[in-house]
């Protein structure tokens, strides 16, 4: 029996889907990158914002056509969009076979050697895992993803995640850094730590993020460790000290701010004011002189005045983030925002959106300008008919751009290299290798 499976949204959602793969593997079913030629096809969704369930919802129906023109005979589909709304995904799209939560993931595989499935699997939300779980990677052989924790403690007005994924769970040290020891012995060589909530990792279990990376730095093989959803609070000195000494650890954080208005950031439940990220960003280029700083903004959010997204727009062009990510502002029903008045039209939110991603277009293209010179250490990414594509440590994997390097030279996927950057534009660079890394 073959099956094939689909993954949609973030690299959470990508760690869930790969260890699907490994439990399905585990039970002795071929996996097909072909969904035309799969016995079953499963569909890992995504259900944070309007744009991804439309997604989710299309995918759905796009895949239940090989139920009738090709060899499928049973349509699974899992995670996020079941969490939130299985009971009208049961009633509107009976062509599905079984939904399945985020709950017990990887469970799917001795579940579906079964003969008759239920409707709708639910179980407590979120999967966690250890080391010994099976997992099938899907990114490159020299980079993975490593989940540290499961679900969000915290409680933004606008966000759903904490219903589809649960209260934060953190895995154990001990758990985390033999799963990267283990990747390290496959050849991994850039670990990408994910969490709903980096910077609130271990405080359910009397740990936190500094004790983690720590221990990481000691893992023999791996060069590049990277942290991504850092939210504003936690960062000690400490922590900040040792992200800027620890050579492994990337100057790179990726830092979700959403707004920077008090009166926004209140009705968003942030936690947070205008002054406390100020000071988090200022203590993080001093003390990380080379720091690239991502961020994500939401606009359009409900009640914002044209003077508070003016007010963000200041903010942006004074700060110069290197990387900036954008959402116009999607009503979710279950959420404190969706109930809220003054809900901003639909034609508001583009023009901000747009007017938001142009001015970070500038300032991106500075920023990539002022490389122009530089050397860099940089992962082989593939390969293209002239040249190479290749990842320098400020980019990261799918979120930011590429570095195209010539082919003055041969070399392999996952081959660390040093490149001096010759070109940019506003998302990618352009350079040329120089010499092998020490």
């Amino acid at each position: 029996m073959k099956v094939s499976i689909v993954s949609l949204g973030c690299s959470k959602n990508l760690v869930d889907t790969e260890l699907i793969l490994g439990s399905l593997k585990k039970v002795g079913y071929e996996i097909s990158p072909s969904e035309a030629d799969a016995d079953i096809i499963i569909v890992n969704t995504c259900g944070f914002i309007g744009d991804a369930k439309r997604e989710s919802i299309n995918t759905i129906i796009e895949l239940a056509e090989y139920k009738y023109r090709g060899k499928c005979k049973r349509l699974i589909v899992t995670g996020c969009l079941v969490e939130r709304y299985a009971d009208e995904l049961k009633r509107e799209l009976p062509e599905v076979d079984s939904f399945w939560g985020t709950g017990n993931l990887t469970k799917i595989g001795e579940v579906l050697r079964k003969e008759k499935l239920k409707k709708i699997y639910k179980s407590p939300p979120g999967t966690l895992y250890d080391p010994d779980t099976p997992r099938i990677l899907t990114t490159p052989s020299h980079t993975a993803y490593v989940k540290v924790s499961e679900g969000c403690s915290r409680t933004c007005s606008f966000c759903i995640i904490p219903k589809m994924r649960g209260p934060m769970k953190s895995r154990p040290v001990r758990s985390i850094v033999e799963e990267v020891k283990r990747l390290s012995d496959q050849g991994v060589k850039e670990i990408n730590l994910i969490a709903q909530d980096m910077t609130s990792y271990g405080r359910d279990i009397g740990t936190n993020l500094e004790t983690l990376l720590r221990e990481l730095a000691k893992v023999e093989g791996i060069r590049w460790i990277r942290i991504l959803y850092c939210y504003p609070w936690g960062f000690t000195d400490s922590l900040i000290n040792l992200i800027a000494e620890e050579d492994k650890i990337l100057s790179y954080i990726d830092m979700p701010i959403q707004h920077i208005n008090d009166r926004i950031l209140k009705l968003m439940n942030r936690k947070t004011t205008r002054s406390d990220i100020e000071d988090i960003i200022y203590r993080l280029r001093t003390k990380i002189p080379d720091l690239t700083l991502r961020t994500t903004f939401i606009v359009g959010f409900p009640g914002e005045t044209d003077r508070e997204f003016e007010e963000l727009l200041e903010f942006i062009k004074e700060v110069r983030f290197e990387r900036v990510g954008a959402f116009k502002y999607s009503r979710e029903e279950g959420t404190k925002a969706g109930e809220m008045p003054e809900q901003i039209p639909e034609d508001v939110k583009e023009e901000r959106f747009e007017r938001l991603m142009e001015t970070q277009s500038e300032i991106s293209l500075q920023k990539n300008l002022q490389l122009i010179g530089t050397v860099h250490e940089a992962f082989i990414e593939g390969v293209e008919s002239n040249g190479y594509l290749a990842r320098i440590p400020s980019q990261a994997p799918e979120v930011d751009g590429i570095t195209y390097v010539e082919r003055n030279r041969r070399l392999s996927t996952g081959e660390l290299v040093r490149v001096r950057i010759t070109g940019a534009d506003i998302y990618d660079l352009f350079g040329e290798t120089v010499s092998l890394p020490n």
